[in-house]
């Protein structure tokens, strides 16, 4: 099956599973107002014109980067990734997060949105390509955002070296990663430094089939307590004074 033809069937499976829009069949009042107040809010805040204000002048630098590479992903605007981001800038800002961390620096305006949901935070992105981190460090001078600390590494064991050196982390994005076990090893060693109260956010979960099994087994572990599936973005919340629960919703 190619990955066109099984992002298609996951995008039909997921309309009809997904049930929980609008906090329907919610009975958990964290999980009621997560949904509700934040995952579905509708307030255009004033950094989100900010950000995607960039988009189109990074359009010319992404479509050399992917004539040069081949890259498989797309850059180009859409409504999803402008959602995806502005989604992860409310979770962030909700949850006071101090210890951000993203890994696989694409545009560099997830980034944007992560780090300027709270100034105050520390928000470090990983990546292994210098032509991208190039891109999202033009992003960063433009839009003056001081708290990004952009690393370039040639390995996973630099990455580890550099998870290892913080104290904890509040929240992760698993971004621009290609390769499903390499998203496996990596979140073995984020798993290291999660507190009662972190949040891990997937991108792609269904992109393609060793994606989808891979977000399969995140939902069974026994260290992940609610599993929130968006199609294109899965959210893993770590509280243990909450009942194991995976849902599927569809944030309209």
């Amino acid at each position: 099956m190619s990955h066109q033809i099984h992002k298609i069937k996951k995008r039909i499976q997921h309309r009809f599973k997904a049930g929980h829009n609008r906090g329907f069949g919610i009975h958990s009042p964290y999980l009621y107002r997560l949904i509700t107040s934040v995952l579905e809010e509708k307030c255009p805040y004033y950094h989100y014109a900010r950000v995607e204000s960039l988009r189109k002048e990074l359009k010319t630098d992404l479509c050399l980067f992917d004539k040069r590479t081949k890259n498989r992903f797309s850059f180009r605007y859409n409504k999803t990734e402008a959602h995806c981001g502005q989604l992860l800038f409310r979770l962030i800002q909700d949850g006071h997060y101090q210890t951000l961390l993203e890994l696989g620096t694409t545009t560099g305006l997830e980034t944007q949105y992560m780090a300027l949901a709270n100034s105050e935070a520390r928000c470090l992105s990983i990546t292994s390509s210098a032509e991208l981190a190039a891109i999202a460090q033009k992003g960063f001078i433009k839009q003056n955002i001081q708290n990004i600390e952009l690393q370039i590494v040639q390995n996973d064991k630099d990455i580890e070296n550099i998870i290892n050196s913080l104290e904890r982390i509040d929240f992760v994005l698993f971004n621009n990663i290609l390769n499903s076990k390499r998203i496996s090893d990596l979140l073995e060693i984020c798993l290291l430094k999660k507190t009662n109260g972190s949040i891990f956010a997937f991108k792609n979960i269904h992109s393609n089939p060793d994606n989808d099994k891979l977000w399969k087994k995140i939902r069974k572990r026994a260290d992940v307590q609610v599993t929130m599936d968006l199609y294109h973005l899965g959210i893993v919340v770590f509280n243990t004074e909450l009942e194991k629960r995976n849902y599927v919703i569809r944030i309209k």
